[in-house]
């Protein structure tokens, strides 16, 4: 099974502290720092991107020669991966929530079913990326036919379909929900497996691929990518450009040739990957804590920061004393670190 690749595990690390951001900013925050912030949604396409690319690198080999070869233990492996840490989050989520839930909201959220059994809210919010992940894994072996196994120019086809579809995406939340031409950032049910599902899918052709583009992991390319997702993030009318800039970024860290690589790939980066899945799924809790500080200490910078250091200090213990435990016993082995990223 393949190693870590720890630039990927920081990348997400990174993109885990985009959505705190986007979650928390305030009123204090303005201009291009609050509009960089607010797009804090465009993290989850690069999760989708990134679990497509590690997915498919850690099982894909191993559903050879049949398709459906290892499913149910890649399934098993995912629950444990996922669900312990969402349901405890959810219902600490639901002790602190002010609202009267309904019983099938409830069941839903705990089914990790809220995007297409009920159409309810997630009652912790930015749960609800991972019940379209766990859906997503189940049609695990159609991805793996049709983005690793399919002849080349077949699956060029499969990628065209993909960039079509995120297109379709931007043009019916533009009519439907009154969106900005090019937008992906809808969290309407009926867009967002068509947003997501061609985005993993993307994630495993990079993979397949990757060997083909060994030129983006040149630093400057690295370098030019970043710094062209950045310019985007204030423009919700980039969305698609972002979600392929983000393809060749995933590509080039990949293949960890560059100083740009090391640079995620280094201690505190990489820590932040590893703790990345607690951290998102535990801030917004904390949310409910801005206020109390903000008026204890006086200042919403300071607050945020105190917040921040506490829930950083929360997933990391929750990955370490609840999150890796329990999947270990779940799976009776230890676990991979090339599963982290995932």
């Amino acid at each position: 099974m393949r190693r870590e690749i720890k630039p990927l595990t920081g990348l997400r690390g990174v993109a885990a502290l985009w959505v705190v951001a986007c979650h928390w900013v305030g009123p204090e925050v303005s201009g291009i720092a609050a509009d960089i912030a607010l797009h804090g949604y465009a993290a989850v396409d690069l999760f989708m991107i990134l679990s497509g690319y590690v997915l498919g690198m850690v099982y894909a080999p191993g559903f050879a020669p049949q398709i459906w070869s290892g499913f149910g233990r890649f399934l098993w492996q995912r629950i444990c991966r996922l669900y312990p840490l969402y349901a405890l989050t959810t219902l600490v989520s639901l002790a602190l929530s002010r609202e009267d839930w309904p019983v099938d909201a409830i069941i839903s959220n705990l089914l990790m079913t809220t995007t297409h059994l009920w159409e309810v809210d997630a009652i912790n919010g930015p749960s609800w990326s991972i019940s379209v992940e766990i859906t997503l894994n189940l049609f695990f072996p159609l991805f793996v036919l049709l983005c690793a196994r399919l002849r080349a120019e077949w699956s060029v086809v499969v990628g065209l379909l993909c960039a079509a579809a995120l297109v379709a995406v931007s043009v019916l939340d533009h009519r439907w929900n009154g969106g900005v031409a090019g937008a992906l950032g809808t969290l309407d049910t009926r867009l967002m497996y068509l947003r997501c599902g061609p985005e993993f899918a993307l994630g495993m052709l990079c993979w397949r691929y990757r060997g083909r583009f060994a030129s983006c992991g040149r630093s400057w390319v690295l370098v030019v990518v970043a710094l062209a997702m950045l310019a985007m993030t204030p423009f919700k009318s980039a969305d698609l450009g972002f979600v392929a800039a983000a393809c060749v970024l995933v590509i080039g860290l990949g293949a960890e040739t560059s100083q740009v690589a090391a640079l995620l790939g280094a201690r505190v980066p990489h820590w932040l990957g590893v703790i990345s899945f607690s951290l998102y799924l535990w801030h917004a809790p904390f949310l409910a804590l801005r206020p109390i500080l903000v008026g204890w200490l006086g200042g919403a910078m300071l607050a945020n920061s105190l917040n921040l250091a506490l829930v950083l200090a929360v997933a990391t213990i929750s990955y370490h004393w609840f999150e890796g435990p329990v999947r270990r016993w779940l799976t009776l082995s230890p676990t991979s670190p090339s599963h982290r990223p995932g």
